[in-house]
């Protein structure tokens, strides 16, 4: 095992998560941005053999764990700072005209500079100390090429952002951020393989020393007298428009190779719980706009179900994703449900739909999940979740976005959807298969609820109680929903709240009966 250790001296760190927009703070500091740290303290110390192969090395290992501590953001403020210098001229007048001089030279000084807004995003850790830690690897040879370069490192992020840098072998650091597969809310630039290689070409010192040699040798002789000294003032100048034409070569800015996703260590307390045929972890999209009530539960997730087909790559749809075979009748195995999450459970719930969600089956790939839908949740600009508009008429329109706030609201986090519990509660109605007739109809129609959690993997329930009004406040009765049609032959189901108790306590995501794919059926754990 062996990690490095940084310390952010000032106890903050400012660096921007998402690009050119510096609105949002970074932390934990993304490994890439510590390599880049790394490999700029060796680029200007002279890139010495020895800490270049460490370099070379460490960017062929796998994506490090993270030990950072929770943090706070300082008050996003836009500030007007003046933009670079622009070019100065030579010929100082010998009046003193301000505006004369101005163009004469003074341009250069920030007082006569345009002004631009810029942020400057803040992360406070309650820890100023962040390791980046690698369990199963030995540092071996390396160690004394990476320790001279962690001593030379002055800063990772903004040149404000000062750090002291070590490295750590055989201690005993427990992450905080693990690398994850498939679709996680939290994802951070890694090196990979090459990355030393790209910032050098991005970097381009080689072509700037060489310029900046060749013009100063050139600007020396401007103005000499002699034959020979004109024709290598010539000469000079030939080779510079020869090799690099009428620009100087500059440094670029790097550019995010790879990302790979992140999370919290889980730590499974009770891994012989049964859960449901659907994945814990659900994919939550938060929602922006008007609010929706939680009776417009099928219409929102049909206006979902449009814009995940539309923005599937793979046409048609695999079948875990659309529900139906290649051949256009509907499935029989588990794909994928859409389920809306609104404020309930609460005193002054008023059942509005605060997000949406993707509950996947478990026998998915985090390959299929990643391929079908990187690109309705990602945005192509690096960093950045997608925005997409759902609308509906009259009833509806809003936005939707991959909810990746670490700190969300609770209705919006998935453990109080899917935590394990003996009793849960329906918050949609459960929609009953078929009309029951008779005077036991409510008790034939509980064990039809009892059947169908049979057919999402769960035990069968000791009891099933059905009821016009769901016992979680806040969700709206079942007479208010409208009611699900067959689509074999148009008629209307019935439907109802229930609540169910198990034996023993099971892990959701519990969605029960013929609804369950189009949000009907969504129960959540009571406590008692």
């Amino acid at each position: 095992m062996f990690a490095i250790g940084i310390c952010y001296l000032n106890g903050w760190a400012m660096a921007a998560a998402d690009g050119a927009r510096k609105e949002q703070a970074e932390w934990p500091p993304h490994p890439d941005r510590v390599f880049m740290a790394f490999a700029a303290a060796w680029f200007e110390t002279g890139e010495d053999l020895g800490e270049g192969e460490a370099l070379r090395w460490l960017e062929t290992l796998p994506p490090p764990a993270i030990a950072a501590s929770n943090y706070t953001t300082r008050t996003p403020v836009v500030s007007f700072v003046p933009v670079n210098d622009t070019r100065v001229s030579r010929q100082v007048p010998r009046n003193r005209d301000l505006k004369k001089l101005k163009e004469a030279g003074l341009e250069a000084l920030p007082e006569h500079r345009d002004r631009q807004p810029r942020g400057f995003p803040v992360a406070i850790p309650c820890d100023p100390t962040v390791h980046l830690v690698w369990p199963e690897v030995e540092l071996g040879e390396h160690h004394a090429g990476l320790e001279r370069l962690a001593a030379k490192v002055t800063h990772v992020g903004h040149s404000a952002s000062f750090v002291q840098a070590w490295v750590v072998e055989d201690g005993d650091i427990c992450p905080t951020w693990e690398p994850t597969e498939g679709i996680a809310t939290h994802r951070m630039r890694v090196f990979s393989t090459g990355r030393l290689e790209n910032l050098t070409l991005a970097y381009n010192k080689a072509e700037i020393v060489e310029y900046t040699d060749l013009k100063e040798r050139s600007d020396a002789l401007r103005g000499t007298r002699g034959k020979e000294m004109k024709e290598e003032k010539k000469r000079l100048d030939s080779v510079i428009a020869e090799r690099f034409g009428t620009s100087a070569p500059v440094s670029l800015r790097p550019v995010p190779t790879r990302w790979q996703g992140y999370g919290r260590p889980v730590k499974d307390d009770s891994p012989n719980i049964t859960g449901s045929v659907f994945r814990p972890d659900m994919i939550v999209l938060n929602m922006q706009g008007r609010r929706v009530p939680l009776t417009t539960t099928l219409k929102l997730t049909q206006a979902l179900r449009g814009v995940l087909m539309d923005s599937c790559p793979q046409q048609p749809p695999p079948e875990w994703f659309s529900g139906h075979r290649s051949n256009g009748t509907p499935s029989t195995e588990p794909h994928m449900a859409l389920i809306p999450l609104p404020f309930v459970g609460d005193q002054h719930a008023d059942g509005r739909v605060m997000g949406l969600a993707l509950a996947l089956p478990r026998s998915l790939d985090f390959e299929a999940i990643r391929h079908c839908l990187g690109e309705f949740l990602y945005s192509r600009e690096p960093g950045q979740t997608r925005k997409h508009r759902l609308f509906n008429g009259r009833w509806f329109e809003c936005r939707i976005e991959f909810e990746t706030r670490e700190r969300t609201r609770k209705n919006l986090n998935s453990d109080t959807w899917t935590r394990a519990s003996r009793v849960w509660a329906s918050v949609t109605p459960v929609v009953l298969n078929r009309h029951f007739k008779g005077k036991d109809r409510w008790k034939q129609a509980a064990e039809s609820v009892k059947d169908a959690c049979g057919h999402i993997g769960l035990p069968r329930p000791r009891e099933v109680m059905l009821h016009p009004v769901s016992l979680v406040e806040g969700a709206p009765p079942a007479r208010e929903f409208p009611q699900l049609t067959r689509k074999t032959d148009g008629g209307r189901q019935s439907h109802a709240h229930a609540v169910m108790i198990f034996d023993e306590p099971v892990r959701g995501p519990v969605i029960v009966g013929a609804g369950r794919f189009r949000g009907y059926g969504l129960c959540r754990p009571l406590d008692s």
